[in-house]
C-alpha cells in the first residue's frame, strides 16, 4: 500500500511540474514575441512559422516512438530487464535516424516547389531555403535524440526532464534576444533552436545514465524485436498523431499558401494567445485516461465490430460530413461560377441527401450497445463541465478584451489579429472541450472514437478553411476553423451521449449553460473597454489587469453561488494550500 501511495506522490508531482513547465514556456514566448516582431519583418516571422508547419509533418514519425520508448522503459526496469532499455534505445535511435534522412533528402528535392507554392518572393528564396533545410536539419536530430527524453519519462523521472527542457528553454531565450541584438536576423532563431536541442540532449542522456548506469548506444544493439514494438504497439497512436498534426498545421499551411507569408505572420499573431490558454487547459486531461481505465465498463451488446463494420462506420460518417461540408461551400462566388445558372437546386439536393445520411446514422448508433458504468458516466459528464468551466474563464475573456490585449502585446499595426483572435478563441475553447471525451474513450480502449471525430474535423477543415480564406480572407479562415470546430465537436458529443444514454437535455444543463455564467461580467469589460479607450499602453495595460481582476473573481464569485454544488464546493476547498496545512 505504501508502494502505491509513493507511487501516487511521484505522479502528482510529474503532473504539477509539467503544468509549471507549459505555463513558464508559454508564457516566455508570449513575451518574447513583441521582441521578435522589432527586429523582424512580418513577412520573416511567417517564414518562421511556415517552417514549423513543414517541420511538423516530419513530427509524424515521432508520435508511436516515444509512447514505445515510455512505456517499454517502465516494464522493462520494472522486470528487471534493464539491458533491453539500451537496444530499446539504440533501435529507436536508429530507426529515427533513417526516418529523418528519409525525410530530409525528400525536402531538398521538393525545395524548389514548396517555394513556389507558398508564394515567396524572389529575393527571399534564398533564405528561405536556409531556414527550412537548416531547421530541418536540427528538427531531425530532435527526432532522432528525442530517444533520451522519453527514456527518462518511462523511468518516472517525468519532473527531471521537465527541470532540464525549462532551463534549456530559457536558455534558448537568452540566445534569441542576443542573437536579435547583435544582428543575426530571422537566422538567430535558428542558432538558438539548435542551441537548446544540444542541451536538452546532454540535460536528459545525463540524467538517463545516473539511473542507469549500464545504458548504451550502439548499433550493435539494433533489435528486429524492438522494432517491432515501434512499428506494433506505436502504430495506433502514429495513426491519431499523424492526423493531429496535420489538424493543427492545415490552417497555416493553407492561409500562407493562399494569402502569403505576411498573412501567415498576421494569422500567427492571432493564434498566439488562443493557443497559450489552450494548452492551459489541456494540461488537465492526461488523469483521464488512467482512471478511465482503472474504472473500465461492460457493453450492453458485449461485442466488438468487425473490421468490416467499422469500415463501413468510417464510410457512413464520411460521406454525411462531405454532404455538410459541400452546402455552404455551394453559395460561394467562386464555386458559384462552376455551376448552372441554379445552384438552388444543387443546394437542395445536397441538403436531402444530408438529412437522409443523418438518419441512416442516427438509427446505426442506436443499434450499438451502450457503456454499462455509473462511474464513467459522471466521469464523463462531470470532464466536460469542468472543462468547460475553465475554458470559459480564459477564452471569453480573450473575445471581450481582444483588441486591447493585442493593442497592449504587439502594438497597434495588427488590429487584423484581433479578429483572428476571437474566432480562434471560440474555436479553441469548443474543441478543447472533447479533450476529457477522446481521453476517455482511449482509457477504455475506443480509440475509433477519435479517429471519427478527427475524420469529421479533418474533412470540414479541408472543405472550409480554404473556401474561407477565398471568400474573405484572413477573418474567414479563422471563422471557417470555428465553424469546423462547432461541427465536429457536436458530432463527438452526440455519438458520445448516445454510448452512455444521456438525454441532450441533461447534457445542457449539467455539462454546457454552466459554462454561459461568465457572458455577464464579459458583457460589463467590453463595455468599459469600447467606452473608455485607453490609448497610452502603460493606461491600457492597467485597464485590462483592472478588468481582468475583475472579470476573474466575479465569474469565480458566480460560479461558487449559482453552481457548484456542495460537493464540489468541498473538493475545491480541499485544494486550496492552507486547507493542507490545517489538515497536518
Amino acid at each position: 500500500m505504501s508502494q502505491k501511495e509513493n507511487a501516487q506522490k511521484k505522479l502528482a508531482g510529474n503532473a504539477l511540474s509539467g503544468m509549471a513547465a507549459t505555463i513558464i514556456y508559454m508564457v516566455s514566448r508570449l513575451l518574447l514575441t513583441p521582441l521578435i516582431l522589432h527586429y523582424l519583418s512580418l513577412s520573416e516571422f511567417g517564414l518562421w512559422s511556415l517552417c514549423f508547419i513543414i517541420l511538423s509533418y516530419a513530427g509524424m514519425g515521432g508520435f508511436g516512438v516515444n509512447s514505445t520508448y515510455i512505456r517499454y522503459t517502465a516494464r522493462y526496469l520494472a522486470e528487471g530487464r534493464e539491458k533491453e532499455v539500451s537496444s530499446l534505445l539504440s533501435t529507436g535511435i536508429t530507426y529515427m535516424f533513417a526516418f529523418c534522412l528519409f525525410f530530409f533528402i525528400g525536402l531538398s528535392l521538393l525545395m524548389p516547389f514548396i517555394l513556389e507554392r507558398f508564394n515567396i518572393e524572389p529575393e527571399q528564396r534564398s533564405l528561405a531555403s536556409t531556414l527550412i533545410l537548416g531547421t530541418a536539419v536540427v528538427f531531425s536530430l530532435e527526432l532522432t535524440l528525442g530517444g533520451f527524453r522519453f527514456i527518462v519519462n518511462g523511468m518516472h523521472e517525468f519532473a527531471k526532464e521537465k527541470t532540464v527542457s525549462t532551463i534549456a528553454g530559457l536558455i534558448e531565450i537568452v540566445a534569441i534576444v542576443s542573437f536579435l541584438y547583435l544582428g543575426a536576423g530571422v537566422k538567430g532563431l535558428l542558432y538558438a533552436f539548435a542551441i537548446r536541442l544540444v542541451l536538452e540532449t546532454l540535460g536528459c542522456w545525463k540524467i538517463a545514465r545516473s539511473i542507469l548506469p549500464s545504458l548504451q548506444v550502439s548499433l550493435r544493439l539494433f533489435s528486429r524485436e524492438h522494432l517491432k514494438h515501434f512499428f506494433g504497439f506505436g502504430g495506433k497512436v502514429q495513426i491519431l498523431g499523424i492526423l493531429g498534426i496535420f489538424l493543427t498545421a492545415v490552417d497555416r499551411m493553407f492561409i500562407t499558401a493562399i494569402l502569403g507569408l505576411t498573412a501567415g505572420g498576421m494569422f500567427e499573431i492571432g493564434r498566439k494567445l488562443p493557443s497559450t490558454a489552450g494548452g492551459i487547459s489541456s494540461s488537465a486531461f492526461g488523469p483521464f485516461l488512467s482512471t478511465a481505465a482503472h474504472l473500465e465498463g461492460v457493453w450492453s451488446d458485449g461485442k466488438w465490430k468487425t473490421v468490416k463494420e467499422r469500415s463501413f462506420s468510417y464510410l457512413h460518417i464520411v460521406l454525411t460530413t462531405a454532404t455538410i461540408a459541400l452546402i455552404p461551400v455551394l453559395f460561394l462566388d467562386r464555386i458559384q461560377a462552376w455551376l448552372p445558372a441554379d445552384n438552388r437546386i444543387i443546394a437542395l439536393i445536397a441538403s436531402g441527401a444530408t438529412i437522409l445520411l443523418l438518419v441512416s446514422l442516427n438509427r446505426s448508433f442506436n443499434r450499438e450497445g451502450r457503456l454499462d458504468s455509473p462511474d464513467l458516466r459522471v466521469l464523463y459528464l462531470d470532464g466536460i463541465r469542468f472543462t468547460n468551466i475553465l475554458n470559459s474563464i480564459l477564452f471569453v475573456f480573450l473575445v471581450a478584451m481582444a483588441h486591447p490585449l493585442i493593442d497592449v502585446w504587439v502594438g497597434t499595426d495588427y488590429p487584423e489579429a484581433a479578429n483572428i483572435m476571437i474566432f480562434l478563441s471560440i474555436a479553441y475553447s469548443v474543441q478543447l472541450c472533447t479533450g476529457p471525451v477522446t481521453m476517455l474513450f482511449k482509457g477504455i480502449n475506443k480509440n475509433g472514437r477519435e479517429f471519427e471525430y478527427m475524420l469529421v474535423q479533418t474533412l470540414l477543415m479541408v472543405t472550409w478553411i480554404p473556401a474561407g480564406t477565398y471568400a474573405w480572407g484572413l477573418t474567414g479562415s479563422a471563422a471557417s476553423i470555428a465553424a469546423s470546430s462547432l461541427f465536429s465537436t457536436m458530432f463527438i458529443i452526440w455519438r458520445s451521449n448516445k454510448s452512455f444514454s444521456i438525454s441532450t437535455g441533461k447534457f445542457l444543463a449539467h455539462s454546457l449553460l454552466p459554462a454561459m455564467m461568465p457572458l455577464g461580467p464579459a458583457l460589463l469589460i467590453f463595455g468599459i473597454s469600447e467606452l473608455w479607450p485607453e490609448t497610452s499602453r502603460i493606461s491600457l495595460l492597467i485597464q485590462i489587469v483592472a478588468c481582468g481582476s475583475f472579470f476573474v473573481l466575479s465569474s469565480a464569485a458566480l460560479f461558487w453561488h449559482f453552481v457548484f454544488s456542495e460537493n464540489e464546493k468541498t473538493r475545491t476547498l480541499e485544494l486550496l494550500p492552507f486547507k493542507k496545512r490545517s489538515a497536518c
